[in-house]
């Protein structure tokens, strides 16, 4: 494993927010703006007792930090403060927000959507059986509204199958 601080956040960061991430192609979007933030201008520091604590010891705390990782205790990450909403601008804000909801979507929805994938896998089901139960299951509120066009029916069809396929891969091991 790597220790740069850069590659700690990439490497460490949750699995299910590495997969959000990765979906809303935003992980080296988060990788560099968490660094800039909130691990590039840390330095060293002085306690009460005048003894140094060099900037490295607390890089790395910082780190652990950001990525919830406290010595003897499950993690505690909570993306939403990993990012430092009052520097953003009104764009970047927007931008956030929507990745946010999508880590906050795979958060809730993964694992359901992987358990019904493994389960479907050991009872012989194919592929296209189940993506269809994939969709039907979890995937229903992406549907196209009734009265929209041919093309963005169409389009909400593919991005739908897109998403599938992404899970997938991450379920086998792709990403």
């Amino acid at each position: 494993m790597k220790t740069s601080y850069r590659e700690m956040l990439r490497d460490r960061c949750p699995k299910i927010v590495n997969y959000a991430l990765k979906w809303q192609k935003a992980k080296e979007k988060w990788v560099d703006h968490t660094y800039s933030y909130f691990v590039r201008i840390i330095g060293d520091e002085i306690d009460d007792t005048k003894i140094i604590r060099k900037a490295t010891e607390n890089k790395k705390t910082v780190v652990r930090i950001i990525l919830g990782i406290v010595k003897g205790k499950p993690k505690n990450f909570k993306f939403d403060n990993t990012l430092d909403w009052d520097n953003l601008t009104d764009e970047e804000k927007v931008y956030w927000k929507r990745v946010s909801t999508w880590v906050k979507w795979f958060c809730t929805n993964y694992a359901y959507i992987e358990n019904a994938y493994d389960i479907s896998k050991s009872t012989g089901k194919d592929d296209d059986e189940i993506r269809v139960e994939i969709i039907s299951k979890f995937l229903m509120n992406f549907m196209p509204a009734n009265n929209a066009s041919d093309e963005e029916k169409e389009a909400q069809y593919q991005y739908i199958d897109k998403l599938v396929d992404f899970l997938i891969g991450c379920f086998e091991g792709k990403y």
